[in-house]
């Protein structure tokens, strides 16, 4: 004989459900890869173009280094011969004419060692000036043209720096002078030399083998340095050279902050290339790097790897979808047991659509019965099935059945003191607490209301009622949950009202909820924290 439950209720709702499934698969998967896929992109293109304004920061800084690096070992030669003490010895006694064969000597020395092979000096006694060993001119102070020579002396640091064109050689030459100090500080001439910055820069360019453009201008704008060393012999202007480009560039020049001398940025018009200036305080000079974006070229290589990561997550949602598939088909036995059940309980569900499918079914059962989440005891409409089960099953015996209803005093005064939180808490205690009290596994044990409990008794007369009455009353005294909002004690204690019945065939579940809640009632009117017994014909109050 064929199982009735064993039998599928409905293979065209099995079939709607499969078909709803994969169709909400296949719209999460297109939504994953099309969300992923613009994900990716702006991702890749945020990291590209963070590695490359990185990258011209980088380049910046490491150009700009060289370029330093190189004029500061000419400064520290310098800043050598200056503190030599045969030259200030020199520089005291300029006409002693042994002092001066044995110095020049030591000058020849120095010069050696310059990049540009130049080398010039000045005392400050006769003020001659000398360049390569020879004699030039005497320095005027007075003339303007001399202006570095005070200039040295006035500004009190270990040396200055100008930068001179000589238009006959078409060169750019960037003098050292450094002071020299008798023992007492006291500044006694000049030394020197003179280094063709182009030389510096030319080499900067040889070694830079980056993608970025790199350009040395002043602060007019006029290009010193550049890949084609055309554009610094005609002296162009890095605005003529990268038109809008260079108008942005000189416009961040002016407002480069000190504390931040490199910064990047995206051209203003089209974004399709990133720009990065920064300062070489000493020359007056700037520096800036251009680095065209081409997004293809980036994306080429990753997109392999996105295509190999979308094709793995589209094989497990293939696998996914025939696992799930294959487990929706026992839903319909569940199905079919659900239902017998609330028919037995004369249980109605929520709304008009609750056979819809087996996930709708069982979905509205779970929400209509069994356990209280919070408290973790029976639900309120799974107590009302099983109080009609259990009439009918007693009915049949002529046994009694008796009902507790319990209710926290005071509790929403406790929620107003304590908050819900620990609201919460008090509920799952008392909970707790009622189902220690009853010990068969035939007791029931629900939660009726917000703080309101009940406990079904089945073959349990009066004095066993009230023997579980009194205990539920001491056990829950002696919990000792604070509560200074109550008007009977300093703890939580409860009001409970009970009924007790010799089941017969007319009875309703109601009956039973209504004499026990009457009872409740009574005892709340005198005192509370009491148990108040009922039944059709007599109430007792302990």
């Amino acid at each position: 004989m064929t199982n009735i439950f064993s039998i599928p209720i409905s293979r065209k709702r099995q079939a709607t459900l499969q078909r709803r499934f994969v169709i909400f698969s296949s719209i999460l998967f297109l939504l994953i890869f099309i969300l992923g896929s613009v994900t990716f992109v702006i991702l890749m293109n945020k990291i590209q173009y963070k590695d490359i304004g990185d990258e011209l920061i980088q380049t910046i800084k490491i150009e700009r280094l060289k370029l330093e690096t190189s004029m500061n070992r000419q400064i520290d030669i310098a800043l050598k011969m200056a503190n030599s003490p045969l030259i200030q010895r020199y520089f005291l006694n300029p006409s002693n004419s042994e002092l001066q064969k044995i110095a020049f000597e030591e000058i020849v020395g120095y010069r050696k060692a310059f990049a540009g092979n130049s080398i010039f000096w000045v005392n400050d006694i006769d003020k001659k000036f000398y360049h390569n060993e020879s004699y030039e001119y005497t320095v005027n102070t007075a003339d303007s043209s001399n202006y570095w020579y005070s200039m040295t002396f006035e500004e009190e640091k270990e040396y200055n720096l100008n930068i001179s064109y000589e238009p006959n050689l078409n060169v750019t030459n960037l003098r050292i002078n450094v002071p020299v100090f008798d023992s007492n500080y006291k500044p006694i001439g000049i030394v020197g030399t003179d280094v063709n910055i182009s030389v510096f820069v030319d080499s900067v360019y040889q070694n830079y083998s980056g993608n970025a453009k790199l350009y040395f201008f002043k602060v007019d704008g006029e290009i010193t340095g550049a890949n084609d060393a055309a554009l610094v012999e005609k002296k162009a202007n890095i605005i003529e050279v990268l038109g809008r480009t260079g108008t942005e560039i000189i416009a961040k020049t002016k407002g480069l902050k000190i504390d931040k001398e490199v910064e990047y940025y995206f051209e203003a018009k089209n974004k399709k290339q990133m720009v990065a200036v920064g300062s070489i305080p000493d020359l007056n000079w700037y520096i800036t790097a251009t680095h065209p974006i081409v997004v293809g070229n980036f994306l080429r290589g990753m997109a392999i790897l996105f295509g190999i990561m979308m094709v793995i997550v589209f094989v497990i949602f293939v696998i996914f979808n025939i696992f799930v598939l294959g487990m929706l088909e026992p839903l319909n036995r569940m199905v079919k047991t659900i239902n017998q059940t609330l028919f037995d309980w004369e249980l109605k569900p929520y709304g008009d659509n609750y056979h819809s499918d087996e996930i709708g079914t069982l979905g509205e059962f779970l929400n209509i019965t069994i356990i209280d989440q919070l408290t973790g005891v029976y639900k309120r409409r799974y107590m009302d099935g099983h109080l009609k089960k259990v009439i009918k099953s007693l009915d049949r015996t002529n046994t009694n059945l008796s009902l507790l209803l319990i209710d926290i005093d005071y509790f929403k005064k406790y929620n107003e003191v304590y908050g819900h939180d620990a609201g919460d808490n008090c509920l799952r205690i008392i909970a707790s607490t009622l189902i220690q009290c009853v010990s068969r596994d035939i007791d029931f044990v629900a939660r009726y209301g917000g703080e309101e409990f009940a406990i079904i008794l089945p073959n349990t007369d009066k004095n066993g009622l009230h023997m579980i009455a009194k205990k539920l009353l001491e056990k829950i005294r002696d919990c000792k949950i604070p509560h200074k909002a109550s008007h009977i004690a300093d703890y939580v204690t409860v009001s409970i009202g009970g009924t007790t019945s010799v089941v017969k065939h007319l009875q309703q579940a109601q009956d039973y909820i209504k004499s026990a809640d009457k009872a409740l009632y009574e005892s709340k009117k005198n005192g509370r924290d009491r148990y108040t017994y009922e039944n059709f014909e007599e109430r007792i109050s302990v």
